[in-house]
């Protein structure tokens, strides 16, 4: 077994979308809050590096390169001691290997069970998702003191998103309140519908800006909604991460589908109240403070089915949404504390 003590470089690697990404920044923080002087870097799939490049307990945020020689040169020349493997994917597992990192730890992986692993990681999928990453440093022995997510948001996105919202003249005495119609499978979508309705209701009730934020291909969505309201709504599309984070600071709350972005506003701490229909909430849902969730309890699948296998139930995903409706979410906005 390794030395712990005399660990003083070391890689973290999760090549993740948005959400996942997210989710692991738990343990960033407590690799630091135990190496408090060792030199520590992310490797991170392109694009996501807004993500943790603002973090103050990350030395250097890496992109994972698909030119494999390169790659292998970027970790190599590094000379980490320990590479922690977020995901069970073996062909990265091989990569610290051949980068010659002489620890390796992570899950066990699909293909490759514990090979070329110093130390393997059961991948517990039957737990909240940060349990699951915060699984591979308790294997390390270390201890875990904080298991809420991070994301930090820097000068520049800040400057930016403060423009932004001076742009639109908002009147700063009135809250903001974001919502995010989107999700990666239409199934998974509460109804435009019910986000427009939800949307008057927000603004009669508490007199509030309402801000809808859209993804990648998702910005007939938020105009579909905007069409339907009586209060012409503030739309948010084509961000980065980072500039996303930082709008989502500024809101007073955020009600989402479970998707990244509802990770994103968890993560720089905005009250968020999260609708479920497709996903297993004891894996996905936020259960931090501040936090709501709205999901249909009695389905038998709302607790049980990954992700991926709900593709096969996309009925059952939707019964579940339609029986979220926007008085139900106004009930638990009027009783949530934010």
């Amino acid at each position: 077994m390794l030395n712990l003590e005399q660990i003083d470089r070391i890689l973290i690697i999760r090549l993740g979308p948005l959400g996942e990404t997210v989710l692991t920044t738990p343990v960033i923080y407590a690799l630091r809050q135990h190496f408090r002087d060792a030199y520590i870097a992310y490797m991170v799939a392109p694009t996501r590096e807004d993500l943790v490049s603002a973090n103050p307990h990350l030395n250097e945020v890496i992109t994972y390169q698909t030119v494999v020689p390169k790659l292998l040169y970027q970790m190599a020349r590094r000379k980490f001691q320990i590479a922690i493997v977020l995901q069970p994917t073996f062909r990265l597992v091989i990569h610290t290997f051949l980068a010659r990192i002489p620890f390796r730890v992570g899950f066990e992986t699909n293909s490759g069970g514990k090979k070329l692993l110093s130390l393997a990681v059961p991948n517990n999928t039957a737990q909240h998702e940060t349990q699951r990453y915060l699984d591979v440093v308790r294997a390390l022995g270390v201890e875990v003191v904080d298991d809420e997510p991070q994301v930090f948001v820097d000068s520049v996105g800040s400057a930016w998103a403060n423009n932004f919202l001076e742009n639109q003249n908002l009147d700063d005495s009135k809250p903001i309140i974001g919502l995010n119609p989107g999700a990666g499978a239409t199934y998974r979508r509460w109804r435009a519908a019910n986000f427009a309705v939800l949307g008057d209701l927000l603004h009669d009730t508490y007199d509030a800006h309402i801000l809808i934020t859209t993804g990648p291909r998702e910005g007939e969505l938020a105009a579909q909604i905007a069409a339907q309201m009586s209060h012409s709504p503030i739309i948010v599309n084509q961000t980065t991460p980072m500039q996303l984070a930082a709008l989502l600071k500024r809101c007073n709350l955020y009600i989402s589908n479970d998707t990244g972005p509802m990770h994103l506003s968890t993560a720089v701490k905005t009250p968020t109240i999260a609708l479920f229909g497709a996903s297993n909430v004891n894996q996905w849902a936020p259960p931090w403070d501040k936090h709501a969730i709205i999901a249909r309890r009695e389905c038998k699948f709302i607790g049980k089915l990954s992700s991926r296998e709900w593709d096969a139930y996309p009925n059952h995903a939707r019964e579940n949404l339609e029986a979220i409706t926007p008085d139900i979410v106004m009930e638990t906005v009027e009783k949530h504390t934010w």
